[in-house]
């Protein structure tokens, strides 16, 4: 019985990652990362003179991150979902994929896997091109040279629970963009819980607010709820949008 399950969720995505090939998800992961890595260049570039303590890696890949979760992240997530499942609502494709000898939550699952995968290779790229704007200011601000080596291990790890705490945000906008057909709904939920984000960063409710998640990792007190809720909460909203799913009617 395992092993069917485990049969069924290969091949769909198998499927989903054959798609990717007609959409522009797997596009957008390069394209936002390189911005925040232009934008942090050109910071370091100008700034004129550094403090005496000033720790480059530290300041850069934090700042580049802290841009990345409250902005460009819940963004990208909101894209790349309404991308994935974009092909299904224009062709029409749902009763044809519910026809197949697949199980729906299969199917519901593989589209949250995958999505889950982009972001994650997106994050990891962000990581990478932080490394290489760090080396590339170090070359050319002479003042740099003595900054240290490049804190390899404790960029991944940044990545990683940046990624963890976007769970609930992923789980949310892939049941959004399942349930929706067409871009704006899904784009709009993205900006909307993303603009709510910044009013709710400083009040209480903004500790367990999904859009704010990757951003409390880098406030007092709320790194461990942000991972909890991230995890804990993008499962069990996965697991409740699955349900709908499975028990939804499709015209």
């Amino acid at each position: 019985m395992l092993r069917s399950e485990f049969t069924f969720l290969f091949r769909a995505l198998h499927a989903e990652l054959l798609k990717l090939k007609r959409t522009l998800a797997f596009r957008v992961i390069f394209v936002l990362p390189f911005f925040i890595a232009l934008l942090q260049f050109f910071v370091i570039w100008r700034t004129k003179k550094f403090p005496a303590d000033f720790n480059l890696w530290q300041t850069h890949a934090t700042n580049s991150f802290q841009i990345w979760a409250i902005f460009m992240l819940p963004l990208l997530i909101a894209l790349v979902t309404a991308l994935l499942n974009g092909i299904e609502h224009a062709d029409k494709q749902w009763k044809h994929l519910f026809a197949l000898p697949v199980p729906r939550h299969s199917i519901y699952f593989s589209k949250f896997i995958v999505a889950q995968l982009l972001i994650l290779v997106s994050t990891f790229i962000l990581a990478l091109l932080t490394v290489l704007v760090g080396l590339a200011s170090i070359y050319l601000k002479p003042e740099l040279a003595n900054t240290g080596s490049v804190p390899f291990w404790w960029i991944t790890k940044l990545a990683l629970q940046v990624w963890l705490a976007a769970w609930l945000i992923i789980a949310i906008h892939t049941w959004i963009s399942m349930r929706w057909a067409g871009f704006p709904i899904a784009l709009g939920a993205g900006i909307g819980g993303t603009f709510f984000a910044l009013f709710a960063a400083s009040a209480a409710i903004g500790k367990y607010y999904p859009w704010l998640l990757p951003m409390n990792l880098f406030l007092d007190g709320r790194f461990t709820s942000a991972l909890v809720l991230g995890i804990g909460g993008g499962l069990l909203a996965a697991l409740l949008g699955c349900l709908e799913f499975i028990r939804r009617d499709v015209n």
